[in-house]
């Protein structure tokens, strides 16, 4: 089961004391979930999920609240080999009552997806709850293992930013963009998205989620640590390897005698150990000088290689 799977049934296990925002998580629910359906004799409601438990969540919210029983139908989707579940509601009062109630049709009866009913998040647990019927109607978040994303499917640019709106209220830094024929509102922090599920009340997922980000991050810091470690012994032998050819030209080409007696003690050092390290020279030498001298005497002699071979050509 996936991530956003697991962080969905644990959502849909949230009680709801109040019936404000039980109605404001249906709202939601069917803001993204609902269509109408009309005949020349009636309405009807119908909500598709993927989820089990989302569908049976719709089901008690509308029982409920409005004491009605929807049909709950399934069927394949062969397509991703997966099962659509179905509330269907066929009443024609049933419907306008769920319809008007969670802000989702204007007092002339004209269904409306594109714009958040005020009323409906006028407070701080309605909001809340709004957010999760959103998360339950159209959210999902990608494995975190792999990356951080967290994105609601959302219907219209209106709806979008609205409930992009909603969750910037808890500082979510939320933004919008289309894809496809589609608005998405999402989050790509990693604080933001554990900061959002605790919020609709995922708290084991926020747990596992936390897990997750610490072991990134532990390897993250483990692998920038080796990565640097590897450069710097790269860049280290790299040193060593010119230093020693540098050297061994200087003493094929004018020999060591013309070097000052300093220089010429750190070369025969450097040519009888080339893999020796700064450190490991310095405490080789007659008199003692510390890391920094030791590099300046091998760059003098680097400067004396390339001199010599600009004097001969070899550049």
């Amino acid at each position: 089961m996936s991530f956003s799977s697991v962080a969905k049934n644990e959502v849909c296990r949230v009680s709801l004391s109040k019936e404000c925002c039980r109605i404001a998580e249906l709202s939601a629910l069917l803001h993204l979930t609902g269509s109408i359906q009309k005949t020349s004799h009636q309405f009807s409601l119908r909500a598709d999920t993927e989820s089990a438990a989302v569908a049976r969540r719709g089901f008690s919210l509308i029982k409920d609240v409005f004491a009605v029983h929807a049909q709950i139908e399934m069927k394949q989707n062969h397509l991703k080999k997966n099962h659509i579940y179905s509330l269907v509601i066929h009443a024609s009062g049933e419907v306008l009552e769920i319809l008007h109630k969670t802000g989702l049709v204007t007092h002339k009866n004209i269904f409306r997806t594109e714009n958040i009913k005020e009323s409906i998040i006028s407070k701080k647990c309605c909001k809340i709850s709004f957010l999760r019927g959103a998360f339950l109607g159209g959210g999902s978040i990608s494995n975190p293992e792999k990356m951080y994303h967290l994105e609601f499917v959302t219907g219209t640019e209106a709806f979008a930013e609205g409930l992009a709106k909603i969750l910037n209220s808890f500082h979510l830094n939320a933004k919008t963009a289309q894809r496809k024929n589609h608005m998405i509102t999402y989050l790509k922090e990693g604080d933001k998205i554990s900061a959002f599920l605790s919020l609709v009340g995922a708290h084991a997922a926020v747990m596992e989620f936390e897990n997750i980000r610490i072991l990134k991050e532990m390897r993250n810091n483990v692998n920038r640590a080796v990565n640097c470690e590897t450069a710097n012994l790269s860049k280290t032998v790299n040193a060593a390897v010119r230093q020693t050819e540098n050297i061994a030209y200087i003493q094929k080409h004018i020999g060591f005698e013309k070097l000052i007696p300093s220089l010429r003690e750190i070369a025969e050092l450097r040519i009888n150990n080339p893999e020796a390290s700064l450190d490991e020279l310095k405490d080789q030498l007659s008199e003692p000088i510390g890391r920094s001298g030791v590099n300046h005497r091998l760059r003098k002699l680097n400067e004396i290689a390339e001199n010599l071979k600009k004097e001969k050509g070899d550049l």
